[in-house]
């Protein structure tokens, strides 16, 4: 219905999402929860498993995913390791991977939230090694950082609130300095 809208308005932005942030921070676990709240079926996908040894399948994996994304529509697809294309500067077959990165780009422009009903949303570790181009392509960058104290207290509680023991929440929190939500839960 809100595409509808969208669609007679002639909006296409939206619907590209970047998320960054060190590993265990929950992007992921966000991705996850869109899926579940907006009741959309979630593509995860990996993009250092489809890079494929024979490299000139790779753009072919690429083009291949966006399509299955399209068919599941109205559906999030959720690239992680968004940061595949910075290996091109050390890979063997410079020209290949040069050309996977330019297909997922151009795959990327033509993905559209209104006329596909796909929600893209890129998840890197390691934002610096995103070149410029991709970083352009994205309506909205979404930075997920380490845990406070206070929010790994909070952590801390939820993840033992099912379990019988008595703990010192705040003198642990203070000890888990540098813990990403997923170290705690660990």
């Amino acid at each position: 219905g809100h595409r509808d809208f969208l669609k007679r308005h002639r909006i296409y932005e939206g619907g590209k999402l970047l998320f960054v942030g060190p590993p265990g921070t929950g992007k992921t676990s966000l991705a996850l929860a869109m899926s579940n709240t907006m009741h959309m079926p979630i593509l995860e996908v990996r993009l250092s498993m489809i890079t494929s040894q024979f490299l000139g399948e790779t753009s072919n994996n690429i083009d291949r995913m966006f399509e299955l994304a399209k068919k599941f529509s109205p559906a999030i697809l959720f690239m992680d390791v968004f940061d595949f294309g910075a290996k091109s500067r050390v890979a063997d077959d410079h020209g290949a991977m040069k050309r996977a990165v330019n297909s997922l780009l151009k795959n990327i422009d033509k993905m559209n939230l209104v006329k596909h009903g796909v929600v893209l949303i890129g998840a890197s570790n390691h934002p610096q090694l995103l070149d410029e181009a991709a970083w352009r392509r994205f309506d909205e960058v979404v930075e997920f950082s380490l845990p406070d104290q206070e929010m790994r207290k909070n952590i801390l509680k939820k993840v033992t609130g099912s379990l019988q023991c008595t703990i010192d929440y705040q003198h642990l929190a203070a000890q888990t300095e540098g813990f990403s939500g997923s170290d705690i839960r660990m």
